[in-house]
């Protein structure tokens, strides 16, 4: 047993702690020797379960992903919903992920994690959750429409959802009341648009 650890699972805390330390906008401090600091044991201690901060961080990401991947699916896999209904609900799924878990999803599109050749599983599920995006758009569109602009569109969506979720984050929206309803509205028109 470490020091004054006694949690029994320091794999867990060191990602924990990680979590925190995003979420209070102390990104910039992660490293093992405050990460050890906090959760009170050896600096080596870290170095057991992670072989880098970075590998640490890619964890929390794909971990992110993950959860993000399964909550789209529950969207796109629901057969109540159907073409602009399931592209209304993916897009407030989308915010709501976002929302609920800012901490992994600030670290989730930090470009380090797709970098060609590196972190093949995050790059997976981050093409997954485009994936499920694009396809819900296509079947919004008429038949006749190019895949070009069925690319460009699922971009223009992501753009719309991934920018609203971070002016929320980052504290621009705070004055607006009924977020929910607002989210809605807004998916709402990003729907009229196709």
């Amino acid at each position: 047993m470490e020091r004054g650890y006694h949690h029994g699972d320091l794999r867990g805390a060191l990602i924990t702690t990680t979590l925190d330390m995003i979420r209070e906008g102390e990104a910039h401090l992660i490293g093992f020797r405050e990460l050890a600091r906090r959760l009170d044991v050896s600096r080596t201690a870290p170095y057991r379960h992670f072989e880098s901060v970075e590998h640490l961080q890619a964890v929390v990401v794909e971990e992110g992903f993950q959860t993000f991947v399964q909550g789209l699916e529950q969207v796109t896999n629901n057969p109540e919903l159907q073409g602009k209904a399931r592209f209304l609900e993916l897009g407030i799924a989308y915010l709501h992920f976002a929302l609920e878990n800012s901490a992994h999803y600030r670290l989730m599109f930090d470009p380090r994690f797709f970098e060609k050749g590196q972190y093949p599983e995050i790059q997976c599920l981050s093409a997954r959750a485009f994936g499920l995006l694009r396809q819900t758009v296509e079947a919004c569109l008429p038949p006749e429409t190019d895949e070009r602009s069925k690319t460009d569109f699922a971009n223009l969506a992501w753009a719309t959802v991934h920018g609203m979720a971070r002016l929320f984050m980052d504290g621009q929206w705070n004055h607006i009341a009924e977020r929910e309803a607002f989210i809605r509205r807004s998916c709402q028109k990003l729907l009229n648009m196709l």
